[in-house]
């Protein structure tokens, strides 16, 4: 590739935001289905859950016109139908995007389109304009920033944090068990330090959010609602950065 990451992210930013401000989306929550279907004219298909092994047309992600389209099952959340239509919007644009980088649009599915799709989708649902904005009011809070962005889920929301240039690890732990632990200023293993371990072990005892500062980090802990299974979102900053 002949553009850097920085390069690539400036590129998607300015095409989202450009959508966005053509569709009058100037405030949270970003709704990712009425954009697509109203503003973009892509159209919304509501079809039943098929089986595994049910090769059926009607699971075709395209009318018989070839148009493609964004297609709902009666078994998806909200939540789930946002990010849906919102890989949807990414589609949709993404032979824009190669354009603008440069780059020859080919139809189907390769590393570089899913990266380009992922970027896309967490600009959509969370601005980062929108949300340096909210910021101001929800202090880091991500259980308050995801009442702001509530389209999105909060997961989306705490991992968008770490796309901004305030360092800090963004760690998801599931029944215990550190799922994933991700940092946007300096490599990080799974291992958790003790201020996040206190947070975890806090949450788990009462179920709602703790913050600690412990051993030269500060770290904040929020549960996630609504899943099958007890899953923390933990944000944590070194003292010494």
């Amino acid at each position: 590739m002949e553009f850097s990451h920085e390069e690539l992210v400036e590129t998607v930013e300015r095409l989202v935001t450009g959508m966005l401000e053509r569709a009058g989306i100037t405030a949270p929550p970003v709704d990712a289905c009425r954009l697509a279907e109203e503003h973009l004219g892509i159209p919304i298909e509501w079809v039943e859950p098929a089986d595994e092994d049910d090769d059926s047309p009607r699971r075709r992600c395209f009318r018989s016109s070839g148009t493609p389209s964004i297609v709902f099952t009666p078994d998806m959340s909200e939540e789930q139908q946002q990010r849906v239509a919102a890989e949807g919007i990414a589609r949709h644009i993404l032979p824009n995007l190669y354009r603008k980088l440069g780059l020859k649009y080919n139809r189907g599915t390769n590393a570089l389109a899913s990266h380009l799709r992922s970027v896309v989708v967490a600009r959509i649902l969370i601005p980062t304009r929108l949300l340096r904005l909210a910021l101001r009011e929800c202090q880091w809070d991500v259980a308050k920033l995801h009442e702001r962005f509530h389209t999105a889920s909060m997961e989306a929301v705490a991992l968008r944090l770490l796309d901004l240039e305030e360092p800090c690890v963004i760690a998801v732990v599931d029944d215990g068990i550190v799922a994933s632990r991700r940092s946007n200023f300096a490599s990080v293993s799974r291992k958790l330090e003790t201020a996040e371990q206190e947070c975890v072990s806090r949450i788990s005892e009462l179920e709602l959010p703790h913050q600690t500062r412990r051993d030269g980090w500060r770290a904040w802990g929020w549960p996630v609602p609504n899943r099958p299974f007890r899953r923390i979102l933990l944000r944590a900053v070194p003292d010494d950065v």
